[in-house]
């Protein structure tokens, strides 16, 4: 991939099999954020940046665009229920038409002025290619928490039999992915990842109880600022 970042390893054998596909259609790709503090630019620039800020500034929609993908989640984490010593801040999904559409977007010149951003603001990330698992109930309505109060929880798992948090709650399955494999992260494979909106009070509660430590997966409650997740695996490409 065009300009190897400094937040993570590119998984080359995985992302060569993409060429080897005899069918690519729409891939999920799940991305998890942790920020530098300050923002450090790998040309020597100056800036006051805080990292989040520079990757606001990254912000690839035309490129996205120009390869008919989109942004179909973003969120804050607003608390880290299970995981290890790295806590995420931000969660976003981009929805490709293919999988070698994350490719063609890489290579295009106006995306590598752009990563210039990215690759300053950011500490760490793993991002993963995820897509709806077969047979899991849609909802009805299509729900979205942005402009609600209510908050997504979001599970993501090594182990497709671990233990579902959102069984022991008050919660609505809005989706549920399986991972194929990731793209950019630390050697880690993942299985799954759950969605469910759950109310800002249950939220709350679950963020106030202890966290607990857990090497295989990452459990957090996100404030949502895009959130079509759920519509996405609905109707996947727009007519």
């Amino acid at each position: 991939m065009a300009n190897e970042p400094r937040y993570g390893t590119p998984n080359a054998p995985y992302i060569a099999s993409w060429f080897q596909l005899e069918e690519d259609g729409p891939m999920w790709a799940l991305n998890l954020m942790k920020y530098r503090e300050v923002a450090d630019y790998a040309d020597g620039r100056e800036s006051n940046l805080t990292g989040q800020e520079a990757d606001d500034a990254y912000a690839p929609l035309g490129p996205l665009a120009a390869v008919g993908a989109r942004v179909v989640f973003v969120g804050q984490v607003a608390g880290q229920l299970r995981g290890d010593d790295t806590e995420w801040d931000r969660i976003g999904v981009v929805l490709y038409p293919r999988r070698r559409a994350l490719i063609e977007m890489n290579q295009r010149e106006d995306f590598q002025e752009l990563h210039a951003h990215k690759d300053a603001g950011m500490e760490r990330t793993i991002v993963v290619a995820s897509f709806p698992s077969k047979g899991e109930p849609l909802p009805m309505d299509v729900p979205s928490a942005v402009g609600t109060d209510q908050r997504v929880l979001l599970q993501v798992v090594a182990d497709a039999s671990a233990d579902d948090l959102a069984s022991g709650i008050e919660a609505t399955r809005i989706a549920r992915f399986d991972i194929e494999g990731w793209i950019l992260g630390d050697n880690r494979e993942w299985a799954e990842a759950r969605w469910d909106l759950i109310s800002r009070e249950t939220a709350e509660a679950l963020v106030a109880s202890e966290s607990a430590a857990d090497s295989a997966g990452y459990t957090v409650v996100l404030t949502p600022t895009i959130d079509t997740i759920a519509a996405s695996v609905v109707e996947p490409l727009p007519a």
